[in-house]
């Protein structure tokens, strides 16, 4: 495929590892083989390519970084804002069920951003602007801190 090593690059761009960018170019493979009648008809099957492999890299992405789990929000909740005597494990699981409250495209910037992803990457996935996702996750931050010391 003549796409391959731009395909690879953008992958390896994305996850950092060679291992992990050629499985998704892999998994993009199996996806294109799975959708191969839609291909004929695309105005620009390389646009769709990137499109797929991006969704790819976010999904694996999230994967690793889920074993991180949490951190940023929760250990500024705890170590700035929150009582000494509060467990990491009770602020964890109230903002899980916060984050679960939210719309879909919220919980998604959210979850981005608290798996270390800037403002801008955030914004070139969810086609948001910039301004926009800083707006989301400050709001989302307050409103958090908010019903947190309400309850």
């Amino acid at each position: 495929m003549p796409l391959q090593q731009m395909l690879y690059r953008e992958a390896y761009r994305m996850l950092c590892d060679r291992f992990e960018a050629e499985d998704a170019v892999q998994n993009l493979y199996v996806r294109l083989w799975e959708q191969k009648e839609l291909l004929d008809h695309l105005a620009s099957p390389e646009a769709y390519c990137r499109t797929v492999l991006r969704n790819i890299c976010i999904d694996r992405w999230r994967a690793i970084k889920a074993r991180d789990g949490d951190v940023e929000l929760v250990e500024e909740i705890t170590e700035a804002n929150a009582p000494p005597d509060v467990e990491h494990e009770e602020v964890t699981e109230f903002l899980e069920h916060f984050l679960a409250t939210l719309p879909e495209q919220q919980q998604r910037v959210m979850r981005m951003m608290m798996q270390g992803n800037k403002a801008e990457e955030i914004a070139e996935v969810t086609q948001l602007a910039v301004g926009n996702v800083r707006t989301i996750v400050s709001r989302i931050r307050q409103k958090f801190r908010e019903l947190y010391y309400k309850r």
